[in-house]
């Protein structure tokens, strides 16, 4: 477990202590507003601030003791063992060598006393103006809890005041957990663990001390350890004097067994769902982009700038002119039909947890391990918004064939010495023929796929196909990242070659891709004015 010395070096507590000490320095008076019990290693960070910046002595004065009677700088002095006899103003009390390095730092003034602490305050600060000095000593003043607001103004004045409050942000806490060793892991309930655990506790230092040694199944789902907490004492109501509430990202936000002991069940729940929301509202709609990637190729039939997706919500039409707006329960339609199991699997637990957040409701535990499990089986089968972001940089070239059928890819491809994946052979491999009719999306994705693995490892590989439009060379094209390269390798033959040595192939298609790879070769030529495509021309060669 990490000590308070580490705490104090995150930004919002350290720039607190920097600030009181900046004053200090400027000002020779601080008052610094702060809850009680004061925060933990609080006095101790700006003891070892004042002494490491300034080389000042801190001396604490308990102002309890003091009686109205008694006069507040002859008490001052004799606190470091200074006669009074020696000092009868604020100007000797101000000049005496032997303080010229001490900071007292007062606290538990009475409200009582609240009014002579004031005039002595502003008499230091008026006579520091009056004969500027470089030396102390210095007064660091906590202002007491308690007092009315005219009371505290009595005691301050006109003098800045420092309030601890709003200081410690997420980013903070995430820092400090972070450092204390504890390493958040790749599935989605540790990671929810981990934010549960930092959204719960808030800026509370010592229920995050308690709940990080909670086993992940606490941390996942808190309110169980937290009800043990809340009846092991009797807590106050929660206030910000009294230690109990704080802003935490700009939301008043009260210790969460302090909450429960008062009945605020509801503010907890509702930080356990804002953890939530906050680790996996990215990861679905990652995995929403990443099916809508994979298979644009099917949704772009149902939704474009031509023949826009219309739907209808309540008395509202939305037109839907581009795939990427598709939510869940359009993703589960469209494809029902064409995703994996294990993908309807997904999107139908992803829709109900999504619906389930946006109507602030927190999800229940086992609910959380099924939508990791879901993740889990998908996630490296998904379209990434970088393509090849993993992939070695070894100089792999992904080659394309781009002409019609019988004219010589396959019998390139073969003398290669490089892995192939072929369209035809897939054709086979998965409907037994080369002339099953039907949508081809389902080739071209296994196809894909196969190639993305091969050019992962480093490996060239050629993808042979036909590539006769624009649409498929472009979207095989692209998933190589383009400091990597893509050859075009183009080829054709007469057509009454063509013809003879069709095979298996139905004699139409010959001719129909014969006009067809006529039409697109001027783009072909052009690598399809993608930046990391070169072409390889065969017909010059033949």
């Amino acid at each position: 477990m990490r000590n308070d010395t580490d705490w104090w070096t995150l930004p919002g507590p350290a720039g607190f202590v920097g600030r009181v000490v900046s004053d200090v320095s400027n000002t020779g008076v601080v008052v610094a507003e702060c809850p009680r019990p004061l925060p933990g290693g609080l006095l101790e960070a700006i003891d070892r601030r004042l002494a490491d910046e300034l080389a000042l002595e801190t001396v604490r004065f308990n102002a309890s003791r003091l009686l109205p009677q008694q006069s507040i700088i002859h008490e001052l002095a004799l606190s470091k063992n200074i006669g009074g006899a020696t000092i009868g103003t604020v100007g000797d009390f101000l000049d005496d060598p032997d303080l010229a390095n001490v900071t007292f730092v007062i606290d538990e003034i009475r409200p009582d006393m609240a009014t002579a602490w004031g005039y002595l305050l502003r008499a230091i600060a008026e006579e520091r103006r009056r004969q500027p000095t470089t030396s102390g000593p210095y007064l660091i003043v906590l202002l007491p809890i308690g007092l009315r607001r005219q009371n505290a103004n009595q005691l301050t004045g006109t003098l800045a005041v420092r309030k601890w409050q709003g200081l410690v942000s997420s980013i903070d806490v995430n820092a400090w957990v972070a450092a204390s060793g504890i390493r958040v892991g790749s599935g989605i309930t540790e990671r929810l663990a981990i934010a549960t655990l930092i959204e719960v506790a808030a800026w509370s230092k010592d229920l995050l001390e308690v709940g990080m040694v909670w086993d992940t199944e606490a941390q996942l789902s808190p309110l169980a350890s937290l009800r043990v907490l809340a009846g092991s004492r009797s807590w106050p109501f929660p206030s910000w004097e009294n230690g109990l509430v704080d802003i935490w990202d700009d939301v008043p936000v009260p210790h969460a067994a302090a909450a429960l002991a008062h009945g605020f069940n509801a503010e907890v729940e509702r930080r356990i769902w804002a953890a939530q929301c906050r680790v996996l509202l990215p990861i679905f709609d990652a995995a929403r982009r990443g099916l809508i990637g994979k298979y644009l190729d099917e949704l772009d039939k149902h939704a474009s700038p031509s023949r826009p997706y219309v739907k209808q919500f309540r008395n509202k039409v939305f037109n839907y002119t581009t795939p990427w707006r598709f939510e869940w329960y359009e993703i589960g339609t469209i494809l029902s039909g064409v995703m994996t199991r294990d993908e309807v699997g997904l999107v139908d637990a992803f829709g109900r947890a999504r619906n389930f957040l946006a109507h602030a409701r927190a999800i229940d535990a086992f609910a959380l391990h099924q939508l990791s499990e879901w993740w889990e089986a998908v996630a490296e089968s998904l379209t990434s918004p970088v393509p090849g972001w993993d992939w070695p940089r070894a100089g792999q070239c992904l080659s394309m064939t781009v002409g019609p059928a019988a004219s010589g890819k396959s019998k390139w491809a073969a003398v290669q010495n490089i892995p192939v994946v072929s369209t035809d052979d897939l054709r086979i491999e998965l409907h037994g023929s080369l002339t099953e009719a039907g949508d081809q999306g389902p080739i071209f994705r296994v196809a894909r796929a196969r190639a993305n693995s091969i050019l992962r490892n480093g490996s060239d590989v050629v993808l042979d196909a036909a590539h006769l439009y624009q649409p498929d060379r472009i979207r095989n094209a692209t998933m190589v990242p383009r400091d990597l390269t893509v050859t075009y390798v183009i080829f054709d033959r007469k057509l009454e070659e063509k013809i003879s040595s069709r095979g298996d192939r139905r004699p139409s298609l010959v001719e129909e891709h014969h006009n067809t790879f006529l039409d697109s070769i001027a783009d072909c030529l052009k690598g399809d004015n993608l930046t990391h495509v070169t072409v390889l021309d065969t017909r010059l060669t033949d």
